[in-house]
């Protein structure tokens, strides 16, 4: 499997944790020397009409959020980063998050 340099460096350097509250899911990217503030992808349960597909178990979330500012900024410092880079590296920490996720609960839940 293909890695990406910025993705190969994200699971370098943090951790992706998953924890669950009552209006869904979070995955956390916390720094594991502590040297940037959290980044977090919010989920929350899917619900019918939001979407065409028919809901096939109570594990499916949808992305309602995601605030990957420090976690950018400190990328920004290793690769160069231009705020047009900003979207396509947003989408491999969200992909992560994805991934993390289905970690949580297992093949099971696809």
């Amino acid at each position: 499997m293909y890695m990406s340099p910025i993705e190969k460096f994200i699971r370098e350097n943090y951790t992706p944790t998953i924890s669950e509250n009552k209006l869904g899911m979070s995955c956390l990217f916390k720094h594991k020397e502590g040297l940037t503030e959290d980044s977090v992808v919010f989920f929350e349960f899917a619900k019918k009409g939001w979407t065409k597909k028919p809901i096939i178990n109570k594990r499916q979330y949808v992305i309602v959020d995601a605030d990957t500012r420090d976690l950018l900024e400190f990328l920004s410092n290793y690769f160069n980063l231009t705020e047009e880079s900003y979207n396509d590296v947003r989408k491999i920490i969200v992909d992560m998050g994805i991934s993390a996720l289905d970690d949580f609960y297992g093949e099971s839940s696809k």
